[in-house]
C-alpha cells in the first residue's frame, strides 16, 4: 500500500463552496499524520472591482505560519484555465496597473491549473481534440504552473500522450484526483489510462484529495487502489512525502 504523506489540493472556506477553515484542515491533516498540505483555493475570473474580496485572500496567504499543528502549510491556488490559449484566470484583469493573476501568485509555492465547467467558466467545443490538446500543452509551458489538475474529469477531449510527454519534459505533474469519480461513471477509466501512460513515459503524478471539507483530507482510497492495480512506480508520485515534494518543486520549501 502506498503511503501518501502530503495532500496538495485542499480547499477552505475561501473557495466559497468548501466548508472548513485552514486551522480545521491542518487539524485533520495532523490527525492523519500528514507532513504537508497545500491550500489551493479556487482562483476564478473576477472583475476589477472584486479584487479586494476575491483576490486579496490569496495574496494575503503570506500571513500564515509555515506550520500549523506540526503540518507544513503550502501557499497555493487552483487557477481556472479560461481559454484555448491556455491563459489562466485574471491574466488580463488589471488592478493598479498590475495583472491580478501575477499579483496573486507572486508569493505562492504551488499552482494547480484546471478546467472547470459551468456558468462563467470556459465553454468551447469540448470535442475539438486538437485545440484542447494544444490548450493543455500551453498551460504546461507556463513557468508558474506545477500541476495539471483533474484532467480525468475536465470534459474536454484531448490526446493524452503528447500532454504527458510535455509534462515529463518540463518536470510537471498530472493530478490523480480522488474526488473525480463522483462526476461520472466513466471517469475512473480515464484516470487509469492517464496513470498508465504516465508510468510508461516516466511522467510524475500527484495524488490529491481535492478536499472541500477537512474530513476528506489525506483520503485517497480509490486512487491508491487503482495505482496498485496497475503497479504504478512509487518514485513517480511527486507528493508521496514532503521530501519528494520539495524535490519535485525544485527548491526547499
Amino acid at each position: 500500500m502506498y503511503q501518501i504523506k502530503t495532500d496538495c489540493h485542499v480547499h477552505t472556506i475561501l473557495s466559497g463552496h468548501a466548508y472548513s477553515t485552514i486551522e480545521e484542515c491542518a487539524a485533520y491533516a495532523a490527525g492523519r499524520k500528514l507532513e504537508c498540505i497545500a491550500v489551493t483555493d479556487h482562483f476564478c475570473p473576477i472583475k476589477e472591482e472584486e479584487f479586494g474580496d476575491k483576490a486579496v485572500p490569496i495574496i494575503n496567504l503570506t500571513v500564515l505560519p509555515s506550520h500549523i499543528r506540526g503540518v507544513r502549510i503550502l501557499r497555493g491556488m487552483e487557477a481556472d484555465i479560461v481559454d484555448l490559449e491556455g491563459h489562466l484566470a485574471n491574466y488580463n484583469v488589471m488592478h493598479e496597473g498590475k495583472s491580478v493573476l501575477e499579483e496573486a501568485w507572486k508569493d505562492l509555492e504551488l499552482v494547480i491549473a484546471s478546467v472547470h465547467r459551468g456558468p462563467g467558466k470556459m465553454e468551447t467545443d469540448r470535442e475539438d481534440t486538437a485545440a484542447n490538446t494544444n490548450m493543455y500543452l500551453k498551460v504546461l509551458q507556463n513557468g508558474r504552473v506545477n500541476v495539471l489538475g483533474h484532467v480525468g474529469r475536465s470534459g474536454y477531449r484531448f490526446d493524452m500522450l503528447p500532454v504527458i510527454r510535455e509534462a515529463r519534459r518540463l518536470g510537471k505533474a498530472l493530478e490523480i484526483n480522488e474526488a473525480s469519480a463522483r462526476f461520472g461513471a466513466h471517469i475512473p477509466a480515464v484516470c487509469r489510462q492517464a496513470a498508465q501512460l504516465c508510468a510508461r513515459e516516466g511522467t510524475m503524478i500527484m495524488v490529491n484529495s481535492d478536499a472541500h471539507s477537512a474530513h476528506s483530507i489525506g483520503l485517497y482510497t480509490e486512487s491508491l487502489r487503482m495505482l496498485e492495480e496497475i503497479h504504478f512506480p512509487e518514485r513517480l508520485i511527486a507528493n508521496r512525502d514532503y521530501q519528494s515534494l520539495e524535490e519535485f518543486l525544485g527548491h526547499n520549501l
